[in-house]
């Protein structure tokens, strides 16, 4: 293509009060986008603030009476947990899971817009089940430990790279926010061994399940799982606008110009 073909184009031009109409509105549609993704970004600063000062103690509740909670419990990661490695016999699982830093666990079609394990050799895989958390050995500037994060995708298989673990059902919530902290990150550094690969931590499986658990009593954990839902309900509002916005400005670009 050259300048010349370039300058046949035809350009439907509206007159000039349209224009500044447009223009005005196109504008107040960015200032909304700007405010929402402000408003996102501090919610996202507040909940990792408040989550390191709730799970260091920092930030305690109380009872109904004001009265304090019992002094939290320290527990070991092996005594909340038990670990999973059912391997998937036969291949009869063949949802293949993957667990990212910043998004969780994801199917790992979606994640890799490709499969990356071969479908005829699924049998060494790790069945996982909803409510699974699982942890990811792999390092990223999001993950400097690797991520800890909860199953809610149903039934898959995952590397056995990777470690499942199985937490009794009535404190998901509590563990779920506790691994979101870095308060966990000290302990891994502590007993990870820095001779393997530099982008994946080494550590053994009895070292790993002696991680220390900060452990309040059941009522406190109701509260504070309270406190983080409603906090985190407030986000996902604020993202789910965010994401509305985009998309209607992206239609009516389409509609205005097409």
């Amino acid at each position: 293509m050259n300048f010349q073909s370039i300058r046949s184009f035809k350009i439907v031009v509206p007159t000039l009060p349209e224009q500044q109409k447009i223009a005005s509105f196109l504008s107040a549609i960015d200032q909304k986008l700007q405010q929402l993704n402000r408003k996102k970004e501090l919610l996202e600063q507040y909940k990792k603030g408040v989550l390191q000062k709730i799970f260091s103690r920092e930030i305690r509740f109380q009872d109904e009476n004001g009265q304090d909670y019992p002094d939290w419990q320290e527990k070991r990661l092996g005594t909340l947990a038990k670990k999973i490695t059912t391997k998937n016999q036969n291949s009869t699982v063949t949802n293949v899971l993957t667990n990212s830093a910043t998004q969780g666990i994801v199917s790992q079609q979606d994640y890799f817009l490709k499969d990356i394990a071969n479908q005829n050799n699924l049998g060494g895989y790790y069945i996982v089940d909803t409510d699974d958390f699982v942890y990811n050995p792999r390092i990223s500037s999001s993950a400097p430990v690797g991520p800890i994060k909860r199953n809610k995708l149903g039934k898959g298989v995952m590397s056995p790279l990777y470690s499942v673990l199985r937490f009794d059902a009535g404190s998901l919530n509590y563990f779920e926010y506790y691994f979101e902290t870095t308060g966990w990150h000290t302990y891994m550094h502590s007993i990870a061994n820095f001779g393997a690969r530099h982008d994946r931590m080494n550590i053994t499986n009895a070292d790993f399940l002696k991680m220390p658990i900060p452990y309040p009593c059941k009522e406190e954990r109701n509260m504070i799982c309270l406190f983080l839902e409603n906090l985190t309900t407030k986000l996902d509002v604020v993202k789910a606008q965010l994401a509305q916005t985009r998309t209607f400005k992206k239609g009516l670009l389409q509609q205005l110009f097409v």
